[in-house]
């Protein structure tokens, strides 16, 4: 984990110097969890849409503050594979249970998709451009008062993927 934290952390200071873009996201995705499949936010947002319609858990895997600030409908907030795979097993249901998971962007998410896969989980899909891609579009998220167009920016390097007058910090 604690390299992981630091490969996050220089890939944010990277990012921040030379520029960061969907595609250099994508990219890096791909290089590094080739075998985590991911979903639209059209996707996942027509689902939502669709009477009837069996929905994924949705797990939102950023840090507290930033779920706080706002978050999808009906996501859990779970921060770690472990956390996903404890509540799984407290709500009795198994491996193949669909699980879509989110961060900001994508990539951290990813690597939790990833350690869900290594753990046998075999219906584990990352949200593709995450929330700062669902907030973009302006689709509905919430926060602890109700409705929300707000998202934590993460940091100046990711933020520039999210439009400025959708960021938000969480009051201290």
């Amino acid at each position: 984990m604690l390299n992981f934290i630091a490969a996050a952390s220089i890939s944010s200071f990277f990012f921040g110097l030379f520029g960061v873009s969907w595609e250099s996201v994508d990219d890096k995705i791909r290089r590094e969890f080739p075998s985590v499949k991911s979903v639209s936010t059209d996707q996942l947002r027509s689902r939502y849409e669709e009477a009837g319609e069996i929905l994924p858990l949705v797990i939102d895997v950023r840090e507290v503050d930033e779920f706080g600030v706002s978050h999808l409908g009906d996501a859990l907030n779970l921060e770690t594979a472990q956390a996903i795979v404890n509540m799984v097993a407290q709500r009795g249901l198994g491996k193949e249970t669909e699980i879509v998971v989110y961060r900001s962007v994508g990539y951290r998410s990813a690597a939790v998709a990833a350690d869900l896969q290594e753990l046998g989980f075999t219906r584990v899909f990352n949200l593709e451009h995450s929330l700062f891609d669902w907030a973009n579009k302006g689709y509905p998220m919430i926060d602890s008062s109700g409705s929300t167009d707000k998202v934590h920016p993460f940091n100046r390097a990711w933020s520039v993927l999210v439009d400025d007058s959708l960021h938000a910090y969480p009051d201290k």
